[in-house]
C-alpha cells in the first residue's frame, strides 16, 4: 500500500490531541521494489520563546495556643481574600490547602503539654497572563496578611502548543528537503516519508522574580506591589523518520 504524502502526515500531527506521537507505516526492508532505498533521518528544532503566564501562591498563618480563635481568625481573612478575588477580571484563582497542626517546640514544657501551640494557615492560588494586574492583587492580599509562598512565570498551554506545531512544520519540511537532496545525489526520482516519530518537550522555566517594593504603588493598598519580569522557556521538537527513496 502506497504511504501518505507529507501533507497528510503533517495533519494528523497537527491534530493529535497529545503531541509525543508517532505515526508509522510498519515498513519491511523485504518488501522493498528494485532500485528502492530506506534513508533515516533526524531534526531537532528550537525556539527560545518568552514566558506569558504568571504564578502566584500565597498563605494566610497564624498561631497560638487556642486553635478555634485561629481557625476562625483564618476563616475570616481567607474570606475576605476571596471577596477582592470575587471582583477580579482575567485572573484564575483557587482557595485550598487548609492545615491546623500542633507545632511542637524544640524544648517542651509543663505548659506545652497541657496547653499546646498551634499553627493554623490556608493558600490561595492565582494565575493570570495579565501579570501586571495579578501583581496589584497580589499586594492587596499581602495587605490582608498573607504571604507570598512562591511566585514565578510559566508559558501557557495555548502558547506552547502554537510554537510546538510550528516546530514541528518546520522539521517535517527540513526532513523532506533533506531527503529530497539525498535522493536527487543517488539519482531517485521520489522521496516520502514512510515513518514519523516526534517528541516535543518544554526546556526549564527561568523568569525573574523579586519580592522588593517598586516605586509605583497600588491606590487602593499600602503594600507596595511585588516586582515581576518574565523569563524564556525554550520549546524543543525532536523529530525521527524513514525516508522511502524510489528511483
Amino acid at each position: 500500500m502506497k504511504s501518505p504524502s507529507l501533507s497528510m502526515f503533517i495533519l494528523f500531527l497537527l491534530l493529535s490531541p497529545t503531541f509525543s506521537v508517532s505515526a508509522q507505516n510498519t515498513f519491511d526492508l523485504d518488501d522493498l521494489d528494485q532500485g528502492q532505498l530506506v534513508l533515516n533521518l533526524n531534526a531537532i528544532e528550537q525556539l527560545s520563546v518568552e514566558q506569558d503566564t504568571l504564578n502566584v501562591s500565597l498563605m494566610y498563618s497564624i498561631q497560638g495556643r487556642d486553635s478555634t480563635e485561629l481557625q476562625n481568625e483564618v476563616n475570616l481573612v481567607i474570606r475576605e481574600a476571596r471577596d477582592i478575588l470575587d471582583d477580579t477580571d482575567d485572573i484564575d484563582w483557587s482557595i485550598q490547602q487548609y492545615h491546623v497542626y500542633n507545632i511542637q517546640p524544640p524544648r517542651q514544657n509543663r505548659n506545652d503539654i497541657s496547653n499546646p501551640v498551634w499553627r493554623a494557615q490556608q493558600s490561595v492560588q492565582l494565575q493570570s497572563m495579565n501579570s501586571e494586574a495579578l501583581l496589584v492583587i497580589a499586594a492587596r492580599l499581602q495587605q490582608l496578611g498573607l504571604t507570598i509562598s512562591n511566585m514565578y512565570y510559566s508559558l501557557s498551554t495555548e502558547k506552547y502548543q502554537e510554537v510546538s506545531d510550528a516546530l514541528l512544520n518546520s522539521a517535517l519540511l527540513s526532513l523532506q528537503a533533506r531527503a529530497d537532496r539525498v535522493a536527487s545525489t543517488l539519482g531517485k526520482d521520489e522521496a516520502e516519508l514512510i515513518e514519523i516519530n516526534i517528541n516535543g518537550s518544554p526546556g526549564v522555566f527561568g523568569g525573574r522574580v523579586e519580592m522588593a517594593a517598586r516605586a509605583s504603588f497600588d491606590t487602593t493598598s499600602a503594600m507596595a506591589v511585588p516586582v515581576a519580569e518574565p523569563g524564556e522557556t525554550q520549546v524543543s521538537v525532536t523529530v525521527t523518520a524513514r525516508a522511502l527513496l524510489s528511483p
